[in-house]
């Protein structure tokens, strides 16, 4: 019986001894216990913090061996973040981040580790395996791009994880927004997504500079300070966005370390306040909200003088925390001042305040994101980008609106400075560059070209007898009846007063007779009423045909309207022409065309209507003002029978016409 007992002991010291081995061994694990593990084979696609653990320095910063002292005495110290991106406000302090990395193979592996994110002002790599001296990589801001392990915008470090285990600690510290996206990938992965960031502000960048040189071109055109402000807002926030991701250090001022510790609050404020500057200016604040536009220039001084006094004592903290205090008040602001204008029924605010609403959401979506009141994405960490591109975009079609409004007030103001206000015809402004043009045209085709001079008989009296008003309502009523006559192609315009010219393009004299003919008619017909009374009104007509290619449209209205003339002295209501011949001197000849006697009623007195009859004939080829002419004589019915030409000796002058 003992015989068979005694072996057992030492199977039961031996079990002993691997228990007691055991529970020594499960001790000391149970000191690192608590650090997170990773799979070196593991390319996580996305940030990974989730994965790792993590404390925060107290009072004194802590070495790399400090931390590993820390964690083997209370492993309690350590927070494991429950989202995939650790997010600790502004000016939080330093962090730890802690995990081991196993390597199960046998062969090295290669992996990237990255924090992607460009205001980091330091962040420091430590990889601890057995074997094996430390490795430690540096980036972040707060080095020079040179200086550190990889120059690349975003600390970044690599290492080949050895067989084994291996221990990953990174220290990061900023003043900025403490939000960490830890990635732990591939070096060709990590490349990829490189690129896809690279594209993403390739085409933000490139859409905003591309309107904001657009905006500045127009400044420089127009010299409308709206368009310099639009250009500075969308410059600014370029400039602010390049400064914290990191773009800005890497391409630009890769040394300027100092001045990228200060550029993302200081760009901040500029952002902002071109922004308030380009909404008083395109709301039109200043006049339209006298208050409020000494209000926000008010904020504005006091902004940049509470910078100025962060600067002086090296604040950057208190100088990131005023800032972040003027994105949330800008917003408002502008929201309040769009809304305002747009119920007081500017209708350019309507633009205004989708592209403000635009950029709103996306900085609310972008400042929720980094401060971990939702899930990061990436979608929603560039929201603000994404929000200020339909707030450009829309801000300047809002600027095309108000330059299309612009032109179409500049062209309605040349239309009228052009356009005779009474009578809706063309004025002189308006009629010589299209008469000139035309004139050249036919000129240069040898055509044929007419021109006349179209003037209301006794319209004086119209005026004496019936006052202005009808005065100005026979001239609308005779200009409509003129306009209604001419043909298509014909240019009419009022010349002066009760004066009408009119440019016959491919008319021979022949046919510019008929043509004024039927408008002397049709005139002659034309009776207007005035409340019950009727009035009736004649036109007299002087015609000029172009006969020589080197006749100016000058000249021939200079000619048309001593042919006007002629038809006054002749006895008014009549057709009187002639043409214009190049000679030396410029002196034009009289065409040999007799001028027909026409019965001319008139108005000699309220109520009465008595004609006469004027018999004229016209010596040709003689200067104007050496013609002779022979005129009734006076007879019983007309005993006070005056010359109409008032250039014979043998009859007092014409009255004026």
């Amino acid at each position: 019986m003992n015989s068979q007992v005694r072996p057992r002991w030492p199977l039961l010291f031996l079990l002993t001894m691997v228990s007691l081995t055991t529970c020594a061994l499960a001790e000391s694990v149970a000191d690192d216990g608590s650090v997170p593990v990773i799979d070196a084979r593991t390319v996580f696609q996305g940030a990974m913090v989730d994965r790792i653990a993590f404390l925060a320095e107290q009072d004194e910063a802590l070495s790399v061996d400090g931390v590993q002292s820390l964690i083997r005495r209370n492993p309690a110290v350590l927070t494991y973040p429950e989202s995939s991106v650790l997010t600790r406000g502004i000016h939080s302090g330093a962090i730890w981040l802690v995990a081991d990395v196993i390597n199960p193979t046998d062969d090295i592996i290669l992996r990237r580790v990255s924090v992607r994110m460009g205001w980091l002002e330091q962040v420091d790599f430590f990889f601890i395996a057995k074997d094996r001296l430390p490795q430690h990589s540096i980036g972040g801001d707060r080095i020079a791009l040179n200086q550190r392990s990889l120059a690349k915008r975003i600390p970044s470090a690599d290492y080949s994880f050895p067989p084994g285990e291996t221990r990953l600690l990174l220290r990061i510290e900023t003043a900025d927004p403490m939000v960490v996206p830890l990635y732990f990938s591939s070096i060709a992965a990590n490349h990829s997504r490189g690129q896809s960031e690279a594209v993403f502000y390739s085409f933000i960048y490139g859409v905003i500079l591309a309107l904001s040189a657009c905006s500045l071109m127009l400044f420089v055109g127009l010299r409308q300070r709206r368009y310099l402000f639009y250009s500075l807002y969308t410059g600014s926030f370029v400039a602010m966005t390049a400064s914290y991701n990191g773009i800005g250090m890497t391409l630009l001022w890769p040394e300027a370390v100092g001045w990228q510790q200060w550029a993302t609050p200081l760009l901040m404020l500029c952002f902002a306040s071109s922004g308030l500057a380009f909404a008083t200016n395109f709301l039109s604040t200043k006049r339209r909200r006298p208050r409020l536009h000494k209000v926000l220039q008010a904020i504005i001084v006091v902004y940049f003088a509470l910078f100025a006094v962060c600067f002086a004592l090296g604040e950057q903290g208190l100088a990131l925390s005023l800032v972040f205090l003027v994105v949330p008040l800008f917003s408002l602001l502008m929201l309040y001042m769009g809304l305002s204008s747009w119920v007081e029924g500017n209708r350019s605010a309507r633009y205004f305040m989708l592209g403000t609403s635009a950029s709103v959401v996306g900085a609310s979506t972008t400042a929720s994101t980094i401060a971990g009141i939702i899930p990061y994405t990436q979608l929603g960490y560039n929201a603000v980008s994404i929000g200020m591109v339909v707030d450009a975009i829309l801000l300047m079609l809002a600027l095309a609106a108000l330059v299309r409004k612009s032109e179409e007030a500049r062209k309605a103001a040349e239309q009228n400075a052009q356009t005779d206000l009474l009578t809706g015809l063309n004025n002189r402004r308006g009629f010589l560059p299209v008469a000139e043009s035309l004139w050249s045209l036919v000129t240069r085709k040898n055509r044929n070209v007419c021109v006349a001079m179209i003037d209301i008989d006794r319209f004086k009296d119209v005026n004496d007898q019936y006052g202005h008003t009808v005065g100005d309502k026979v001239l609308k009523v005779i200009a409509g009846e003129l306009d209604k006559s001419r043909r298509h192609g014909d240019l009419l315009a009022r010349w002066g007063g009760e004066e009408f010219t009119l440019l016959l393009p491919e008319t021979n004299e022949a046919e510019a007779l008929k043509v004024a003919e039927r408008f002397r008619h049709n005139i002659e017909q034309l009776i207007i009423n005035d409340r019950g009374r009727p009035i009736q009104c004649t036109v007299s007509i002087g015609v000029a045909s172009r006969h020589s290619e080197h006749v100016t449209l000058d000249q021939a209205i200079v000619r048309a309207d001593e042919e006007l003339y002629q038809a006054k002295l002749q006895g008014r209501n009549q057709v009187s022409c002639g043409c214009v011949s190049g000679r030396p001197g410029g002196e034009p000849t009289a065409c040999q065309k007799p001028l027909l006697a026409r019965q001319l009623p008139f108005h000699s007195a309220p109520g009465t209507v008595q004609s006469r009859v004027i018999l004229a004939a016209r010596l040709t080829h003689l200067p104007p003002r050496t013609q002779q002419f022979t005129c009734a004589l006076p007879t019983p019915e007309w005993p006070n029978n005056w010359c109409a030409t008032g250039r014979c000796a043998q009859c007092p002058p014409s009255p004026k016409a």
